[in-house]
């Protein structure tokens, strides 16, 4: 029998449709019913190319013992972070708070009155990866909040203050010449002149940064060393990039990210964003420099 996810639009909420979880969308509704009947809610997000969100599903959504265990001691709420990146920021900057770290399908146990208490990210069915099993998890919470619903409280405040004090106005500089440069010349010395790109495996596409680099390079008029560095820095990625696996030959545009060093097996995630950018700076490295100049 389908959840009510049924009656929404979105393609990532509607593929939970007929989980036995009795999913609610983002919605008056489901936060007034865990107001009312004092049960926290469990929030998962993701989106519908998310690898991981499909594995979480499979093994624990689409189980009836998991999915009775979710429904008699939470309000289950399921959000797209592509329909709705509002909330997905503010409760990635939770989830990052809570754990150091955050990702897809993110999962958060919230009071009713939305603040959370406990958070992560991908949950097993059993425990492995050192990580305990999404039942557990669950029934330990379910207990917390029946019998130590104070310190619960005490740990939802504290986040909340934590994610208040993020969201405070900052006095912001504007960038001097000397500070794009430093930021500029420490990319191109942290740069894997080898294989492409910054860090070990995996390996994420950062558009941003050769934007940035390009951007630079462009802005400033005098020959330097540098600048002759980030222009061949760019066309090196990219490169590297378009000759590995990261490179989707059939519809165009990019992978998530390498899992390996060398851009040859990508996680098989296309990424409209980071396609976006790549297309993009594709396109300007397609003028000749001289023109750019």
């Amino acid at each position: 029998m389908p959840n009510w996810l049924s009656q929404t639009t979105s393609p990532y909420l509607l593929q939970h449709a007929e989980n036995p979880v009795d999913w609610y969308p983002w919605g008056e509704e489901a936060l007034s019913k865990s107001r009312i009947e004092n049960k926290p809610i469990f929030l998962s997000i993701g989106y519908a190319a998310c690898h991981w969100c499909h594995v979480m599903a499979h093994e624990s959504f689409e189980d009836q013992e998991t999915a009775a265990l979710m429904n008699e001691n939470f309000i289950n709420i399921k959000v797209d972070r592509e329909e709705r990146p509002d909330i997905d920021s503010i409760y990635m900057q939770a989830t990052v708070a809570m754990t150091g770290s955050g990702g897809w399908p993110m999962s958060l146990f919230l009071t009713p009155d939305l603040r959370p208490f406990y958070a992560g990210t991908y949950f097993p069915p059993v425990r492995r990866y050192n990580m305990p099993s999404f039942k557990e998890i669950l029934m330990s919470l379910a207990d917390a909040w029946r019998e130590q619903k104070d310190e619960v409280d005490k740990v939802g405040e504290r986040v909340a203050q934590h994610l208040q004090a993020q969201v405070q106005p900052e006095k912001r500089e504007v960038p001097t010449k000397e500070g794009l440069a430093f930021a500029a010349k420490s990319l191109v010395d942290s740069y894997d002149w080898g294989y492409g790109g910054w860090g070990e495996a995996p390996k994420f596409p950062q558009a941003m940064s050769v934007e940035f680099l390009l951007a630079h390079s462009i802005l400033v008029k005098e020959p330097s060393e540098l600048k002759d560095k980030q222009l061949s820095l760019t066309k090196h990625y990219l490169s590297a990039m378009s000759r590995g696996g990261m490179y989707d030959v059939v519809g165009g545009g990019f992978a998530r990210y390498s899992t390996d060093n060398f851009w040859r097996v990508p996680h098989f995630e296309n990424r409209r964003n980071i396609n976006e950018k790549c297309r993009l700076i594709f396109a300007c490295l397609s003028i000749p420099i001289r023109d750019l100049l």
